[in-house]
């Protein structure tokens, strides 16, 4: 029953997605206009990394990442489980070399191996219970050297979310025009505690604070552990 739960949150967390897509560039904080600085901070420390290679993304959303992403990758797999903010995704980065795939993270696998894999604001939205599955996924998409490149939010985001009670993982309600409301998975980490998980699933970890709200973390499989 508890893993049914479970299902039924990601479920809502997607339907949420497919609901906001058309106003989430508008929302999301870190769009251009809501926290400017930021973003130009964590674009730098991305671009430091380029070129990228073979890329991939993950929850690409409406594409706000991807297009930065493309500028410097060889070839670039993006996959998001809205199709409506795909839709919008494309429209916004229509280049030949970027591939859009529509599917749940929680089920897809990769084809191949990437040299670099990307995704901001979805490490938050994994439950604790797939945690240490999302990171082997994480580690099959990638090829020896590979690198990761993570943006998410601090716990300090908790004191402006509104928090849903007894879930089956950390969770928060989300309100889209019109007024419905939805559930999504939010769970925060401090930069201590990431570390050491990431670390005990044998990656190399850097992670950075940008502001009060944000972080970056760059990680690469430790080759102790290959």
């Amino acid at each position: 029953m508890a893993e049914d739960e479970l299902d039924g949150l990601l479920a809502e967390q997607i339907a949420y997605y497919r609901a906001r897509a058309n106003e989430y560039d508008a929302t999301y904080p870190l769009d251009v206009h809501a926290d400017a600085a930021a973003r130009a901070e964590l674009l730098t420390t991305l671009d430091g990394l380029a070129p990228f290679g073979r890329t991939l993304e993950f929850a690409c959303g409406t594409g706000q990442w991807t297009a930065e992403l493309a500028r410097h990758a060889t070839t670039l797999t993006a996959v998001d489980a809205a199709p409506e903010a795909l839709a919008i995704c494309r429209r916004r980065v229509g280049a030949a070399h970027v591939d859009l795939v529509e599917a749940d993270l929680f089920s897809w696998r990769p084809r191949e191996r990437y040299d670099f894999v990307f995704f901001s604001a979805w490490l938050s939205h994994v439950p604790p219970q797939r945690f240490d599955a999302f990171w082997a996924l994480v580690s099959d998409c990638l090829t020896p050297d590979g690198r990761v490149f993570v943006i998410d939010e601090l716990p300090a985001v908790a004191a402006v979310e509104r928090p849903a009670a007894e879930q089956p993982a950390p969770a928060v309600h989300r309100d889209v025009t019109g007024g419905r409301v939805f559930r999504a998975v939010k769970v925060l980490y401090s930069p201590d505690e990431l570390r050491a998980r990431l670390e005990a699933l044998g990656w190399q970890t850097e992670i950075r604070t940008v502001g009060w709200r944000f972080f970056s973390a760059s990680l690469r499989r430790d080759q102790r552990e290959l």
